[in-house]
């Protein structure tokens, strides 16, 4: 195929894509801030700046999620300008298969999934981490986010009479025992009540289960004990899930750190399916570009161009259900990380490209 045509109908693709990212970004920001806006309506030191400033950094990550959205509907788009200027037909009779004239947008797809990868991922990554941030500076959340360094971890708990900042020298997943332990105490926005030193933890029960105890705060002396009981509203499931979510991550760090999970003995399914889902991405906006070809490049004489649309609209936000619901077998640990990544893209990918056979080349 000539480059002058691969080129321009690239650009199509581009053009139509950057509009529609246009338009989710508008949207994304307008009813993002809004929330917001709720949100901080208890919170008199919060003003439109800093609104502005929560949604700005969560953009990224909205945006990452309604990218094959965007490349659905802009493959849509430019294939139906191109249809009803009728160069798809022109071109088809200058000898112009359908797959030669989908090449430049399949590639397109391809490269805007790669830059997903590199770029994006880590921007929406950073971003997400940012507004969360800001989510406990601003807003009041406050999150149970424990942090594993190494054998080690650090955890909040803010789930008890009193706030805990707990430290564990060593984890031990198998036996949800915790040596070593450290435990700050904080009450009143955060003022020091006291400090539980022990040589183990469990939590189990509704509770933290101490052993040979050591508690000194500021206005009691030391005081020695061999067990203690903390309440708390965490439990070992609520830990496991919270520690690190994947989307907090940049793609290439999440290979080391699944490394680290499985270390520690954790579970690292999620972790892995979200390496593998963004691995995907590029034959995923790729399979969008298909599903779109399948119903925006047929003659009007089938039907109206828009109900096809439609009708392509409504099977890309079956896959997008379908996907979702692979993604969660895959976090249960039902059926494994790659399977459940990359089943609904190879899925996609194999069904679109056996309609367009059968529709286009008989």
């Amino acid at each position: 195929m000539p480059a002058t045509i691969s080129f321009y109908i690239a650009r199509q693709f581009i053009s139509w894509f950057g509009g529609f990212l246009l338009v989710a970004t508008v949207l994304v920001l307008t009813i993002d801030s809004l929330e917001l806006v709720r949100r901080a309506a208890s919170h008199p030191a919060v003003d439109m700046i800093i609104i502005a400033q929560m949604a700005i950094v969560h953009l990224p990550h909205v945006l990452e999620i309604s990218l094959p959205f965007a490349m659905l509907f802009a493959a849509m788009g430019a294939l139906w300008q191109l249809s009803r200027h009728q160069e798809l037909a022109v071109a088809r009779a200058a000898g112009l298969s359908i797959w030669q004239l989908l090449l430049p947008g399949l590639l397109t797809a391809l490269m805007l999934g790669l830059l997903k990868i590199g770029a994006f991922n880590p921007l929406a990554a950073a971003g997400l981490s940012a507004f969360q941030d800001m989510e406990v500076r601003y807003l009041g959340e406050r999150p149970n986010s424990p942090l594993l360094n190494g054998g080690s971890i650090w955890l909040k708990d803010y789930s008890g009479p009193l706030d805990m900042i707990v430290y564990g020298k060593r984890l031990n997943p198998a036996s949800r025992e915790i040596d070593g332990i450290t435990i700050f105490q904080m009450v009143d926005n955060d003022s020091f009540h006291a400090r539980i030193d022990a040589a183990r933890g469990f939590l189990e029960g509704g509770a933290w289960l101490l052993e040979e105890v050591r508690v000194v705060g500021p206005d009691w002396p030391e005081e020695r004990l061999d067990r203690l009981q903390l309440s708390t509203a965490l439990n070992w499931t609520r830990v496991e899930k919270s520690l690190a979510a994947p989307a907090n991550l940049p793609f290439w760090k999440l290979p080391v750190f699944i490394r680290q999970l499985e270390e520690a003995g954790f579970s690292a399914a999620s972790h892995r399916v979200h390496y593998y889902a963004a691995l995907a991405a590029p034959l995923s906006l790729c399979a969008m570009v298909l599903i779109a070809a399948s119903f925006a490049i047929r003659p009007p004489r089938h039907g109206s161009l828009l109900s096809l649309i439609a009708l392509g609209a409504s099977v890309g936000i079956g896959y997008y259900i379908f996907s979702q619901v692979f993604l969660r077998l895959g976090h249960s640990e039902q059926i494994p990380a790659l399977l459940s990544a990359w089943a609904p893209t190879g899925c996609a990918l194999m069904l679109g490209a056996a309609w367009l056979l059968h529709t286009e080349d008989g």
